[in-house]
């Protein structure tokens, strides 16, 4: 920040030299209160840790318990704290995401003008139910992913899982993570079409290659690289761009209508 409060200092307008002093002192104070929320966040989710690691382990319980002997391990001691402290911060983050959300809007909106305004007020929670619906079906495709690697147990005699509790929960949440993200689809094509960069016809025209695409993604990100999370993951992201199709559609009749 004093690099570009240095940088722009050169400028022989005393007006702008305090629009950016100000726009830096407030971007500074939103990053400090958004820091608050999520230290807060975190301290709550420290303090009901335990049903947080009830849902993260809900899939590996409901697989494996009754099948195989399994238990958690830690090769250290002072690895339960930390195990409990990126859970307690990845957790803190999603609880606070809202009120970071806020304080990132309240900062870029006044850039804005009232008609780029207008289409983040559909498109916003659209994303918001995307990616909650991707981190949903994540969970949901866990337990089966889970279930095709420990079946690999049962091919070894007396065998015993000792399982890393660091790794169980990097895993889950890398698989809600990539189908969160990926889940966006919508959202990006909706965005390149209002920007002018895509169209609806473009989509229709390629929409086969777009699949394929999508297809060699899925099979390059997909965190279990076992075929039926795959599969769960790429079948709904093709649904996913073909109805996009629509909502590029609905996107250009809005810019048509503004342009008369």
């Amino acid at each position: 920040m004093a690099v570009l409060a240095k940088a722009f200092a050169r400028d022989d307008n005393p007006e702008k030299r305090l629009e950016l002093t100000e726009h830096l002192a407030e971007l500074r104070s939103r990053i400090l209160r958004s820091i608050v929320y999520l230290a807060a966040g975190a301290i709550l989710c420290y303090f009901y840790f335990k049903p947080l690691y009830r849902f993260l382990f809900y899939p590996m319980e409901r697989v494996i318990s009754g099948q195989n002997e399994w238990k958690i391990v830690f090769m250290q001691f002072t690895q339960p704290f930390f195990v409990v402290l990126q859970i307690s911060v990845v957790a803190g983050f999603i609880v606070a995401a809202p009120l970071i959300t806020m304080e990132a809007w309240a900062f870029i909106s006044p850039a804005l003008t009232r008609e780029e305004k207008r289409p983040l007020r559909y498109v916003a929670p659209l994303g918001v139910a995307l990616f909650f619906g991707g981190v949903s079906l994540a969970y949901w495709v866990a337990q089966f992913a889970i279930g095709w690697f420990t079946s690999y147990i049962n091919w070894f005699p007396r065998a015993v899982l000792y399982q890393d509790p660091k790794a169980y929960v990097l895993f889950m949440l890398k698989m809600m993570g990539v189908f969160g993200l990926i889940f966006q689809l919508p959202v990006v094509l909706m965005f390149l079409a209002w920007v002018g960069l895509l169209t609806s016809k473009m989509m229709k025209a390629t929409w086969r290659h777009a699949i394929v695409g999508i297809s060699v993604v899925g099979l390059m990100i997909t965190p279990s690289n076992d075929l039926f999370t795959m599969f769960m993951m790429i079948i709904p992201v093709i649904v996913l761009y073909l109805g996009s199709i629509w909502l590029v559609q609905l996107v250009e009749r809005k810019r048509a209508r503004q342009a008369r």
